[in-house]
């Protein structure tokens, strides 16, 4: 059976993950790839409207649909594309938790289910992180108009990437990261170009 690599598109908000992942995943052979789609969570829209009330709601909804999308990996494939992990969803309920949106009690059951689902899924092989400015995020997110949004701040979009800086310290030595600003754009094939280099090392 061929390995599989696990690559995942990773980042803050607006920083242009879904868009690079599509693009990839017509560049990359024997690929399958996973798109986020942030309106299938039943909670975000009412999470945007008061974190606090829906902060747990919201964080164990995403868990349960990113566990989800593992059971439908094709292992006839060689390279899974994710547009997010699960392992950095943590990075949200870090940052609720430190706005105290998420109270101890309820952390502790997040945490709980959080290593449970990500004891049963590989770790990416290869993280490619992206990142833009709050203002250059702000503005696609102006952009795509997605209602739920519009109350999204520069300060708020500061602290997740603050909190996506610590996560990516803290990924083990055998994840290669790859870091893209996206600020003006980004290459796709270019970004090929550095994960075929990753691959065949």
């Amino acid at each position: 059976m061929t390995r599989i690599s696990y690559i995942s598109i990773s980042g803050g908000i607006s920083v242009g993950k879904t868009t690079l992942t599509s693009h990839l995943s017509g560049l990359i052979p024997s690929c399958q790839a996973f798109i986020e789609h942030p309106g299938r969570n039943p909670y975000l829209a009412d999470f945007y409207k008061d974190m606090r009330r829906w902060a747990f709601h919201s964080r164990v909804a995403m868990l349960a649909l990113f566990s989800a999308r593992y059971k439908k990996i094709d292992t006839t494939k060689e390279v899974i594309l994710m547009d997010r992990c699960i392992q950095e969803i943590i990075t949200f309920a870090n940052l609720q938790v430190e706005l105290g949106n998420l109270d101890a009690r309820e952390f502790s059951v997040y945490q709980m289910l959080y290593d449970s689902f990500t004891a049963m899924t590989p770790m990416p092989d290869i993280v490619l992180y992206l990142t833009c400015s709050p203002k250059v995020a702000l503005q696609r997110i102006s952009d795509r108009g997605r209602v739920y949004e519009r109350k999204i701040s520069d300060k708020y979009l500061a602290a997740v990437d603050l909190f996506y800086e610590q996560w990516v310290s803290s990924l083990p030595s055998t994840t290669t990261v790859l870091r893209y600003n996206t600020d003006t754009g980004i290459d796709p094939e270019s970004v090929v170009r550095d994960v075929q280099a990753c691959l065949s090392n």
